[in-house]
């Protein structure tokens, strides 16, 4: 367990999967890459066809970005002393298949996540939609933790 990835949200379970690889990274040295895919998602209903104009766009993904690099650097300062192995990586696009892109084209060689999201309204299900695509796709051992 050379290089461990750990896709991030701002969900609970993804700081517990966080504590996770940072306890794994310790007994293993390994290398942690933190991952963040940054997304805006349009909903267009058919009552609501409009999309927003790119102005808006653009400053709501700047937003996000913004977002994504606070959460990146505090997760990273959550290894102290380790941090030096702590790499931080932000994409932009779909989440699931971002995380599945970079899983099976990475040098990573293991993956921890929460098994839901920030965005996982029903706790009910056993995975939220991403951690399930992932699961699914991904073709390195993945690690999940409620």
């Amino acid at each position: 367990m050379k290089k461990i990835l750990v896709p991030l949200d701002a969900s609970e379970h993804s700081k517990r999967a966080l504590n996770q690889a940072k306890e794994l990274a310790e007994a293993f040295g390994s290398q942690i890459v933190l991952l963040y895919v940054v997304s805006v998602r349009i909903s267009t209903y058919w009552y609501n066809p409009t999309i927003p104009e790119p102005e808006i766009m653009f400053s709501i993904l700047e937003e996000e970005k913004a977002h994504a690099e606070e959460l990146l650097n505090q997760s990273r300062e959550n290894f102290g002393d380790m941090k030096d192995r702590v790499e931080t990586v932000m994409l932009q696009g779909s989440v699931a298949d971002e995380i599945i892109e970079y899983i099976n084209t990475s040098d990573v060689d293991f993956v921890i996540m929460g098994s839901h999201g920030i965005g996982s309204g029903i706790h009910r299900n056993l995975l939220g939609s991403v951690t399930n695509k992932v699961l699914h796709y991904g073709e390195k051992p993945i690690l999940v933790v409620r």
